[in-house]
């Protein structure tokens, strides 16, 4: 019965990023084009909102990865994770509007400073999921070495996310450029975590 409820949790997750990221191509709309105006020229327009939407993509994706990784570890949940899950959830469904305000408003700190907040919002509260599903006893037993190697991994991206708020206001596009490089942290973060947790 748990394993049944379980996989609804993960199927309803699931849809739900599968509507975020949809909702993302969404915002890149066909060009209009002016008299005179050539294809060509309208779509290399479009390259900005090309690549936040790469960004974003990216970004949700690595977060269904962790989020399915850490629900194929548990052997139990309670109302209190169900909780936390939704609010993971509802970040998650916040994306393509930050997206859509930092492809809006580009060059405009307060739209940076704004989706950054959602994302380390977003990061701070899988973190809170696992650490909660481990002082729970969640976690199967043969996997508690694991899901706690990520969570120190996962506590690297929020905290980058966070310091880009700031950043924002001082340089959007170098707050841009710590968003995409969480995408490659991973892997100095897990050996960090090996090094750390053995």
């Amino acid at each position: 019965m748990r394993e049944r409820a379980l996989d609804r949790i993960g199927a309803f997750s699931d849809g739900v990023m599968a509507v975020a990221i949809t909702l993302l191509v969404l915002n890149i709309e066909v060009p209009t084009l002016d008299h005179g105006q050539r294809l060509g020229d309208a779509l290399v327009d479009l390259l900005p909102s090309l690549g936040a939407f790469v960004l974003a993509f990216a970004l949700v994706g690595r977060f269904w990865v962790i989020h399915h990784n850490l629900f194929e570890t548990l052997e139990r949940f309670d109302g209190q994770m169900m909780v936390l899950n939704l609010l993971f959830l509802a970040l998650i469904a916040l994306m393509p509007f930050g997206m859509d305000l930092v492809d809006s408003y580009p060059d405009t700190s307060i739209a940076i400073a704004a989706f950054a907040a959602i994302l380390s919002l977003t990061s701070l509260t899988h973190w809170t999921m696992t650490t909660y599903a481990l002082r729970s006893d969640f976690v199967h037993e043969q996997r508690v070495r694991d899901t706690r190697r990520g969570r120190v991994i996962s506590l690297g991206v929020p905290a980058v996310f966070l310091l880009s708020v700031p950043v924002a206001f001082a340089s959007p596009l170098a707050a841009e450029l710590m968003w995409a490089a969480t995408i490659v942290l991973r892997g100095p973060l897990r050996g960090l975590a090996a090094r750390l947790l053995g």
